[in-house]
């Protein structure tokens, strides 16, 4: 095997794995320990935010090595633009597809036969451990975790569009988001999207996120502001409200296990925005 620059060395070493032959089955585990590493989170995102001088989505070595110095992760533009770069540097063939104006994914090639592609996701907020085929409805097996599941299937209207089908307790939540397998891009060509996920009535600038799926505890964990919810393998969900900094703080460090993330800070940043993470709900 070819050696990896020093970056993507460092990405696996965080990912906790070896290089090895990129086939379906490594990518399956990079996918798998992905989703448990790198958070699903908009703490680095506000801070990206601030500054005449910022920088919309991080690259590959900056990404790596934000996630070492403050256990950062991202939102789809970073994870899944990241996590291509790697797929790249280990020989694997994929571009990304937009789903929507502000989401993105990863379709990677040449593992099926006849060119069929798998999709793969790191930033959806979904719990999609493994790469995805394209099947029928009745063929597809959903991706799941508790109550909440993914399907890949055809548009039932769009010739040659796949639509991702979000739902919880097998009852439909959204399926806004569809995409052409065709549609190849890279970063630089969704520079517009990437922009508009900054403005300020932005999804992402008006709130704090954070999610991670802890397997090995057998359970999700995601916060929205100071709302923080852990399901187990089994459904069962618990909702606990954060009264102060110092609770989201330890909840941060303890429960999602990022020591380092600088949720203080990003909380201000907020405040700035004129939002309040511990206002009581509408």
């Amino acid at each position: 095997m070819h050696r990896l620059p020093d970056w993507a060395l460092s990405y696996l070493q965080r990912l906790r794995l070896e290089q090895k032959s990129p086939d379906l089955s490594f990518l399956s585990e990079l996918s798998r320990a992905h989703m448990q590493i790198f958070p699903y989170e908009n703490v680095s995102k506000l801070h990206f935010s601030q500054g005449t001088n910022r920088k919309l989505v991080p690259s590959p070595e900056e990404y790596i090595a934000n996630a070492i110095l403050y256990d950062y992760g991202g939102t789809c533009f970073a994870n899944n633009g990241s996590l291509l770069a790697l797929l790249h540097a280990l020989g694997y063939q994929g571009h990304l597809v937009p789903l929507s104006d502000t989401h993105t994914a990863i379709l990677v090639r040449g593992l099926l036969d006849h060119d069929e592609p798998v999709y793969v996701d790191m930033g959806a907020a979904a719990p999609i451990f493994e790469p995805v085929r394209f099947l029928t409805d009745s063929e597809q097996k959903a991706s799941r975790f508790g109550i909440d599941s993914v399907r890949i299937v055809p548009d039932a209207v769009q010739p040659n569009r796949f639509r991702f089908k979000r739902m919880r307790r097998g009852e439909l939540v959204s399926e806004k988001w569809n995409f052409d397998p065709s549609e190849a891009r890279e970063l630089h060509d969704l520079s517009e999207s990437i922009e508009r996920t900054y403005q300020p009535t932005a999804t992402f600038m008006g709130c704090l996120r954070i999610q991670l799926f802890q397997l090995e505890r057998k359970r999700g964990i995601s916060l929205l502001n100071n709302s923080l919810y852990i399901m187990n393998e089994e459904g069962d969900e618990q909702k606990t409200l954060l009264r102060s900094m110092d609770e989201l703080e330890a909840v941060v460090s303890e429960e999602f296990e990022l020591p380092r993330m600088p949720v203080r800070e990003a909380v201000g940043i907020l405040l700035q925005f004129g939002v309040d993470v511990f206002a009581p709900e509408p």
